[in-house]
């Protein structure tokens, strides 16, 4: 049994990480949702309890990689594929985090669940720093890649701030005196301005290869539905702020109110367009057989995205209690609901037979590597020629 459990971790990839969020996200949901559905709940409760026993279970194999098979674990530094997925631990970290908030207090007391929410909150801010830091450095003076394998992957690292941000805004009321309420505002305001300005630069590259470097290979293809995380958790993160920024703010707090319903419905449209975009871009791959599209744990990226830009609508339809988002948003979760029952499937399907827990991590960038580097060890020192 330990042999086996240290050959799954050896193997094991941040990736894994995917799963959970898309869970998670979906967990959340059930207890947002503005349309009633009788036993959406408990539902809810079930995939919430299966995200946290996933997480846990992950976490643990990570973990057990690090101490037993170091050096694969500092590889993946090197990969700039593997690394990418430091971003999903992050996320999923705030996720847990947030379901806490939302579910936990169904469960447990108030102040247990709140307390229990508030510190997945602060290591999911630590990892998301982290990798916001690290993998665009690496990528900078480590890493050799071309426009060909720029993918919206690229995304993954960078957008955990904005990730903690919409899911920290939630948390404001709870931290105690009004100053301490300020600080964490501004915190939240500063990581949404690191990953938004991050998602504009890395959007511009992905759409820069898609115009000028042809069509994507079906592996890529679950990837294409990324971009719409951040948009939804920027929807998110704007039309929650001026519900619990109100005891501090006062008299601002009008301006900040339509601040972040003008900022939250333009990002909406934008969503909607990539959404079609990415559905168009599905389809031409589903139409073609010898462009097919393999099932992978990329496949979540049908999920989690869609689970955020499902989230920012029933933010919106909070902040301007207008019925159209409750029915774009009850849309949205249907479709969703749709995604997440065939990828968990098609998981729970891989997990039983073996096969995703067989596969070593793959790389998304299977060309050779031609490092910037001269690396002393493992410390990431740009070679002082270039």
């Amino acid at each position: 049994m330990i042999r086996r459990f240290s050959s799954v971790a050896r193997q094991f990839g941040t990736n894994w990480f995917t799963v959970i969020m898309g869970i998670g996200i979906v967990a959340a949901l059930t207890y947002t949702s503005p349309i009633p559905i009788p036993g959406l709940h408990s539902i809810g409760i079930a995939f919430f309890l299966l995200a946290n026993i996933i997480f846990f279970i992950a976490l643990g194999l990570w973990s057990w990689r690090w101490i037993s098979h170091t050096d694969e674990a500092l590889n993946d530094f090197s990969d700039p594929g593997k690394i990418l997925f430091y971003g999903a631990l992050a996320m999923s970290i705030n996720v847990i985090g947030n379901g806490y908030l939302v579910i936990g207090q169904h469960l447990f007391t108030s102040a247990t669940a709140i307390l229990i929410s508030k510190t997945f909150w602060l290591c999911g801010v630590v990892v998301a720093l982290f990798t916001v830091v690290t993998v665009p450095y690496l990528l900078f003076v480590s890493h050799q890649v071309s426009l060909e394998d720029t993918h919206a992957s690229w995304l993954i690292p960078v957008v955990p701030p904005i990730v903690a941000a919409a899911t920290g805004a939630k948390l404001i009321p709870y931290w105690g005196t009004l100053s301490g309420q300020f600080f964490f505002t501004i915190l939240i305001l500063a990581m949404f301005g690191m990953t938004f300005f991050l998602f504009i630069m890395i959007s511009s590259l992905y759409y820069s290869r898609l115009v000028y470097s042809g069509k994507i290979t079906g592996v890529f293809v679950p990837s294409v539905w990324i971009l719409i995380g951040p948009i939804g958790m920027s929807m998110t993160l704007f039309s929650t702020l001026p519900l619990v920024t109100q005891p501090f703010l006062a008299a601002w707090n009008s301006g900040f109110k339509a601040l972040g319903m003008i900022f939250a419905v333009s990002m909406w449209g934008v969503g909607i367009w990539w959404i079609m975009i990415a559905s168009l871009y599905s389809m031409l791959h589903l139409a073609k057989e010898e462009s097919k599209i393999p099932f992978s744990l990329g496949w979540w990226s049908y999920v989690f995205p869609l689970g955020s830009f499902t989230a920012g609508t029933y933010a919106l339809n909070d902040l301007l209690g207008n019925s159209f988002f409750a029915v774009a948003g009850f849309i949205q979760f249907i479709a969703l609901i749709g995604f997440f029952s065939l990828v968990l499937t098609k998981t729970l399907i891989g997990v039983i037979n073996g096969s995703l827990l067989t596969n070593k991590f793959p790389s998304l960038h299977p060309i050779q590597q031609k490092p910037k580097t001269q690396r002393l060890g493992y410390a990431f020192i740009p070679d002082r020629t270039l």
